[in-house]
């Protein structure tokens, strides 16, 4: 069947010989478009399919694959404004066309949904594939709330009005693909997954992922939030310490140890975990407010430690604050900093059309 509303994206650097019958064998069922991101060779390029239906997009220097794809994205919108969604690829051979079919088919049917095609990961799967994955999915899980059991599937389908909120995103590496699960949590979409064959062509070699540092920038959007919290939770601890070996009151000496955290952690909160572009005043009153009450919880449960279970306030504090910190964490990710970022400049910028 053909999708003349399903648009291919597929961000490639340095692609091999595969990617040519990939193409070739899309390009009859459904448009696509493919991004050279800076490749150092055209060859593989030069002997894709010609004809209507194919487009090329050139970046003059490689600039990662969430750069790729939103190169992509922002064509389609302003070119295909039919189009009810893209399905992603990865260029090295580890998607099939049949599946990518599969994908297309299932958003085709499904326009506001976002498709995973998710691998079973049986078999002969490289073992940094198997371990990288099985901890995302974990972290997802517990981070952001999110079950699925390939979180780091590129072939995607991803609705239209996805797009634009996409294009949003800061990151413009293998990361864009973790942090595009957090703008999906945020948009209230829905997700489905859609089984996929499992193909590692002579150990992933093709890949152009690197393990260390791209896990790194993927594991940063997860725990940029936590590290946040960790460096304002320093500055708490030791300002109670001080207060509470000077006065001997908990009250006051929680209040001083949040206070005296307050600016550091808003500052991080806000720019470093949940990137929000709004305006600081309201976000700034909600966010004293969450203060307020967690600095009542907070010394309640210190003095109820202390009362019922004989428990020094200077060893109860840790664990006060371990036990509060998930729900700080979805009061500011749900209510105070839900925005998204704005529009970064500049996607178009250095792209030619080939």
């Amino acid at each position: 069947m053909i999708y003349p509303d399903i648009v291919a994206v597929i961000p490639a650097y340095n692609p091999e010989e595969t990617l040519i019958g990939l193409v070739g064998h899309l390009h009859g069922y459904l448009p696509v478009v493919l991004v050279n991101d800076g490749s150092e060779s055209p060859a593989v390029f030069e002997r894709l399919p010609k004809g209507q239906g194919l487009t090329v997009l050139v970046h003059d220097a490689n600039r990662g694959k969430g750069a790729a794809l939103k190169t992509a994205f922002q064509y389609v919108l302003e070119r295909h404004p039919g189009a009810a969604g893209v399905v992603t690829l990865d260029s090295d051979g580890q998607h099939l066309p049949d599946d990518a079919l599969k994908i297309a088919r299932r958003l085709h049917e499904r326009r506001t949904s976002l498709i995973f095609g998710v691998r079973r990961f049986e078999g002969g799967v490289p073992l940094r594939s198997w371990f990288g994955n099985r901890l995302t999915r974990r972290l997802v899980r517990v981070l952001l709330g999110i079950r699925l059991s390939d979180t780091q599937t590129g072939l995607r389908g991803i609705p239209r009005e996805l797009l634009p909120v996409i294009l949003k995103i800061s990151f413009d590496r293998y990361e864009l693909e973790t942090e595009m699960l957090r703008t999906l949590k945020n948009s209230g979409l829905a997700f489905e997954e859609v089984p996929i064959r499992t193909v590692y062509l002579e150990g992933n070699r093709s890949s152009h992922f690197r393990p260390l540092l791209d896990s790194m920038r993927i594991y940063w959007v997860l725990f940029r939030h936590v590290l946040a919290g960790i460096s304002a939770a320093v500055v708490d601890f030791g300002v109670y310490l001080t207060a509470l070996a000077v006065s001997g009151h908990i009250l006051s000496s929680v209040c001083l140890g949040r206070l005296a955290s307050l600016l550091v952690n808003f500052s991080l909160v806000k720019i470093f975990a949940f990137r929000s572009r709004k305006r600081a005043a309201r976000e700034l009153l909600l966010y004293l407010l969450q203060v307020a009450v967690m600095i009542f919880v907070a010394a309640s449960l210190v003095n109820l430690a202390q009362s019922v279970l004989g428990i020094a306030p200077s060893v109860s504090k840790i664990p006060v604050d371990l036990l509060l910190y998930p729900v700080n964490f979805l009061v500011q990710k749900f209510w105070i900093f839900r925005s998204s970022p704005t529009l970064p400049g500049g996607v178009g910028a250095g792209v030619r059309r080939t």
